[in-house]
């Protein structure tokens, strides 16, 4: 199991001390410091059975700092967007196979663990 992580983050802590807590063996990956590939962007929306906006977090400031609003932007500019502004990035993923969970909830971190 690998978490989209990012260490400022409240969700993202809450998430790993639940993991941390029921012993669960994964991988954080702090996409802010090691940057996120296009390949691994392509993954995520590929995989994700939801709606692929929801793996993007609209109302961070630098679509405000490029002018660009998120909702008019296609799958692949946001693809391209995210890759060059990962914090765009919603929080926690987790990546469970080829399943994609955002952990943002209770039901979803429970999702997660089992």
């Amino acid at each position: 199991m690998q978490v989209i992580y990012n260490p400022k983050c409240s969700k993202c802590r809450a998430l790993e001390k639940e993991l941390d807590s029921h012993e669960v063996n994964w991988e954080k990956l702090t996409y802010l410091e090691t940057g996120i590939s296009s390949e691994r962007i392509a993954e995520l929306f590929e995989q994700y059975e939801g709606d692929w906006r929801d793996l993007v977090r609209e109302k961070e400031s630098v679509f405000k700092e490029a002018g660009l609003n998120p909702k008019d932007m296609s799958q692949n500019e946001m693809m391209a967007f995210l890759v060059e502004h990962p914090i765009a990035i919603q929080r926690p993923i987790v990546i469970k196979g080829k399943q994609i969970i955002i952990a943002r909830d209770e039901a979803r971190i429970k999702e997660a663990i089992d």
